[in-house]
């Protein structure tokens, strides 16, 4: 019966060890899962940039030509500050989703780092359960 006790402090041991890496898995996975929904968030936001500027310039080129005046001078200049502030709007969209995903890599190292010590603890205290049970038996 000797053999039993370190075998189970040795099975406790593992299942916790190997639990630990499976957390670290999930974890992962779920930083994965967030960084491609970062990534489809920005595609959305861009494609409605997009869209909402093209039916602005059309807009602005509909009020011109309507008005009569000549296509040249001040209505380019329109336009060209309409395109400046959508280039203005995609880079702090862009920028947005780099912090966003930053977050997002900073904290998965938190919690894999945390989970690491929770494993490097389990593996000590199977040593030292493992060690006081052979002084018990000395």
């Amino acid at each position: 019966m000797a053999w039993f006790i370190p075998a189970m402090i040795a099975a406790s041991t593992a299942v916790s060890f190997m639990g630990s890496l499976q957390t670290i898995k999930n974890y992962k996975a779920q930083a994965a899962w967030n960084k491609y929904k970062n990534d489809i968030d920005l595609s959305y936001k861009k494609a409605s940039t997009y869209k909402k500027t093209a039916r602005l310039l059309s807009e602005q080129r509909a009020a011109f030509a309507g008005s009569g005046i000549a296509f040249t001078g001040s209505p380019l200049i329109v336009q060209n500050e309409s395109l400046k502030a959508m280039e203005n709007d995609m880079f702090w969209l862009e920028k947005g989703a780099f912090l966003r995903a930053t977050e997002i890599d900073v904290k998965l190292a938190g919690l894999v780092t945390s989970e690491l010590y929770k494993a490097g603890g389990s593996l000590l205290e199977g040593g030292i359960s493992y060690q006081s049970y052979q002084k018990g038996l000395g």
